[in-house]
């Protein structure tokens, strides 16, 4: 059954999810990332709902000003991971057509924060929901991105931001009676908004890869973000310690890595993944050391993002059984050694920060 990509809730309007465009690598996928208007009057079913879809994370990207004076009251929830942020502009107020287009581009245009909401779309926990005042300009500018990034045809992002406005009903009622100095053509639908924008986008930058480039995003970065609303896949392992030493594996297909394998349904949590791998893998058991975890984001291939969570351990022996279908063999190696031979950067990056936090403890 199709979900739905609108979801009502009691105090929040324009809440929406992604998925369900066609795109390069098929369809983006429901469940990953939502849009919505202002959070800051969400009541406790409202949370509790978001709850229920699995939000981890909410991105607030209002002025500063309105998120001090109107919270989202996610922020004292455990449930979530609160990100505050701001769009170049701040969605300033537009006075006539030609404007309110330049607005528009100005939301990407500055490096540094088109750079910040991007890596934190790309980096916070699954799913995640983004959010500004109506959820229609400084979210629909980043939503369009997104949908553009993964090459979904223009008329189904199109069709996604004007699907904003039937959905604004009580801001916009409120708007036009109580903020006389809105123009009405931020409040009224034009099919060819977007159209312009996106014709001043293509004028500039080129294209998405071009765009990028230009605010500073690395290759690495854009091919995530073309597959941020793709399939979303999660492995735990850990940085095993060993009298000093470091196990690395040579893998079946030939590169070097350190323990780490897929999360299974009957795991309880991260760290029960990491503890069965590191035995599938190595039959080792370890016991691990609290306050190391470190996260690696990318793309392993089109229409997947991966998430891999390391921790930190300890084996009480060095006698490993390597798992020959996937590891060919097994080496307890210096931290040094460790990040030479290792054939990712990420991997390197995690054994130098776990070799770090081992030998401060």
């Amino acid at each position: 059954m199709r979900m739905p990509r609108h979801i009502k809730l009691e105090n929040i309007e324009n809440f929406r999810d992604l998925g369900g465009y066609s795109c390069e690598y098929g369809e983006t996928s429901f469940g990953v990332i939502y849009r919505s208007a202002t959070l800051c009057n969400a009541s406790k079913a409202d949370m509790d709902k978001m709850a229920s879809l699995g939000i981890k994370s909410i991105i607030d990207i209002r002025g500063k000003q309105t998120q001090l004076r109107n919270p989202d009251p996610m922020e004292n929830d455990p449930r979530f991971t609160v990100y505050k942020l701001e769009v170049n502009g701040n969605g300033r107020i537009a006075h006539d057509y030609d404007e309110y287009v330049e607005s528009y581009m100005e939301m990407v245009e500055d490096p540094e924060s088109a750079r910040a909401i991007l890596r934190t779309i790309m980096h916070a926990e699954k799913p995640l929901v983004i959010h500004c005042n109506a959820g229609k300009d400084r979210t629909g500018v980043f939503s369009a991105l997104l949908l553009g990034m993964a090459g979904v045809d223009f008329d189904e992002i199109n069709v996604d931001y004007m699907a904003s406005f039937p959905l604004l009903s009580r801001m916009t009622a409120d708007t036009r009676a109580n903020h006389p100095e809105v123009p009405e053509l931020l409040l009224t639908p034009s099919i060819k908004f977007l159209k312009d924008v996106a014709n001043s986008f293509v004028e500039k930058y080129g294209d998405f890869e071009h765009y990028c480039e230009a605010i500073g995003l690395g290759e690495d970065e854009y091919y995530m973000l073309k597959n941020i609303l793709g399939k979303q896949e999660k492995s735990c392992g850990a940085v095993v310690f060993h009298e000093g030493k470091v196990l690395i594996e040579h893998m079946a297909a030939g590169h070097y890595s350190i323990p780490k394998g897929h999360v299974e349904s009957f795991d309880k949590d991260e760290l029960d993944t990491a503890a069965r791998e590191i035995k599938e893998e190595t039959g080792l058991e370890v016991n691990f050391i609290p306050g190391f975890r470190e996260t690696v984001d990318y793309s392993p291939k089109s229409g997947v993002v991966k998430q891999v969570v390391f921790f930190l351990a300890e084996a009480a022996y060095s006698q490993t059984k390597p798992q020959l279908e996937e590891v060919s063999s097994l080496h307890w190696v210096l931290p040094e050694d460790a990040i030479r031979f290792l054939s990712h950067e990420s991997d390197r990056h995690i054994v130098a920060a776990a070799t770090t936090f081992y030998g401060k403890r």
